[in-house]
């Protein structure tokens, strides 16, 4: 155990550096407390800070009441540097108010600052609806150039930067006065600290919802399409029904990220899509997701259902926008022939399409809005029901990103083999629905 001298001896060296530090550079309590911040626990920056600059003034009372005048002329020269803490001793010593300075980091004293920061921090999220936060701050370059400076040529290594108090002290302050809870990984809102301009502001973070969709309709697109006229090609799509978040999470704007897209003739049965929605600058997130469901679905009833499932993060984006690469689709396909096809025909057809490789050039349909290259897919399987001489249904297992329009066409050739070219005849698929979306490593 340490004895009573060697604590202090310890003790009256923290007080002889925070001496040093003081008589070199003016600085808030803060500030100060902040040269020493990894020693001690249960106090803040500022409390340590006057609790250091208490010692000094104890300690030159101490010395100029045993005649030491060398201490008498070091109060007069720190005083501006040790308020509040001196002035009564030194109206007591002088007769007259001392003198004030800046302090030589943040200029205007710390504690002020945060306060104020996190009073107009309350009033923000005061006006939202959110359950967690993070608090960011902007520290000028030149702020932290002076604070450096310090730590090196005084061979300080116990402080912490001012970056960290700020965040640490605003937050604290949130936290106790609206029981909002701090988030390091996915906050529903981050506060940002300005101490250039001595501001706040409040930036929401997108909202993100997992789901999955089922297009009931034809002629719904996935996104809103305009013309170059700027008239919309079709009148409803998956991403006007999800546009009505924005206004239940008082937002600015929705983006719809997709596993894939179908044609806007094409409906989406079964299994149904999966989605990530994503809310710009949501503000209201506690509304449960049931009420989002109920409100989405009596919007666009008959031509798209949405099953809302949890809240997503960053990274699941682009694990969804990878399904379609990553799984097979099964595709029920209505296909009209230009010449009877028996039922022997489309045995072979079930047949040749076993776990078939098909080369596909980009379709012309979309070769303006896609490159132009030739991808290889597999068709898994095919099962067909013949409903007249000339027309059948196909049921169609293949690997996401193979357009079937084309591998029932083969348009012109650009598709091979198809099933145009296997049946001897030409085809045109008539009506497309994807009705499952299966994940490819249970095939």
């Amino acid at each position: 155990m340490m004895s009573d001298a060697g604590a202090g001896e310890a003790a009256e060296a923290i007080v002889t550096k925070a001496l040093r530090v003081l008589r070199e550079y003016p600085l808030c309590d803060n500030c100060l407390g902040r040269m020493f911040a990894l020693l001690g626990r249960g106090m803040t920056n500022a409390e340590r800070g006057k609790a250091l600059k208490t010692l000094i003034v104890m300690e030159l009372h101490r010395r100029i009441r045993g005649g030491d005048n060398e201490a008498k002329i070091l109060l007069r020269e720190l005083a501006p540097r040790l308020r509040p803490v001196v002035d009564t001793l030194y109206r007591e010593l002088f007769g007259e108010e001392p003198g004030a300075e800046e302090c030589y980091i943040c200029g205007r004293g710390l504690d002020a600052l945060i306060d104020t920061a996190a009073r107009e921090a309350v009033e923000k999220l005061m006006r939202s609806n959110v359950s967690s936060f993070l608090v960011a701050a902007r520290i000028p370059p030149d702020m932290r150039s002076r604070e450096d400076e310090i730590k090196t040529s005084l061979g300080l290594q116990y402080g912490e930067n001012i970056g960290a108090e700020v965040k640490r002290e605003v937050s604290k302050r949130i936290q106790q006065t609206l029981g909002l809870r701090p988030d390091f990984e996915h906050p529903d809102v981050l506060v940002e600290v300005d101490l250039a301009s001595w501001s706040v502001r409040a930036q929401y973070l997108p909202l993100l919802i997992a789901g999955r969709y089922w297009k009931l309709a034809r002629r719904v697109s996935q996104s809103i399409w305009v013309t170059r006229d700027w008239e919309r090609r079709y009148p409803f799509s998956v991403e006007d029904g999800l546009a009505l978040l924005s206004e239940l999470l008082d937002g600015r704007d929705t983006i719809l990220h997709g596993a894939g897209r179908e044609d806007a003739d094409v409906r989406m049965l079964g299994t149904g899509r999966p989605f990530i929605v994503e809310v710009k600058e949501a503000k209201r997130r506690t509304i449960k997701i049931h009420t989002m469901d109920i409100a989405l679905n009596r919007h666009a009833y008959g031509l798209v259902e949405y099953k809302l499932a949890s809240r997503a993060r960053r990274s699941d984006v682009a694990s969804v926008k990878g399904v379609d690469s990553r799984h097979s689709k099964i595709y029920k396909a209505l296909v009209v022939v230009d010449k009877p096809v028996s039922e022997e025909g489309l045995s072979e057809l079930e047949r040749f399409f076993t776990r078939r490789s098909i080369k596909q050039r980009t379709p012309r349909r979309v070769r303006h809005r896609r490159p132009d290259i030739v991808r290889e897919r597999i068709v898994f399987s095919v099962k067909t029901r013949r409903l007249g001489e000339k027309v059948f249904e196909a049921l169609i297992n293949a690997e996401g990103g193979l357009y079937i329009k084309e591998l029932v066409s083969g348009d012109d050739g650009d598709t091979e083999p198809s099933f145009a070219s296997v049946l001897g005849v030409r085809a045109y698929c008539a009506e497309l629905d994807v009705v499952a979306v299966i994940d490819g490593e249970r095939l």
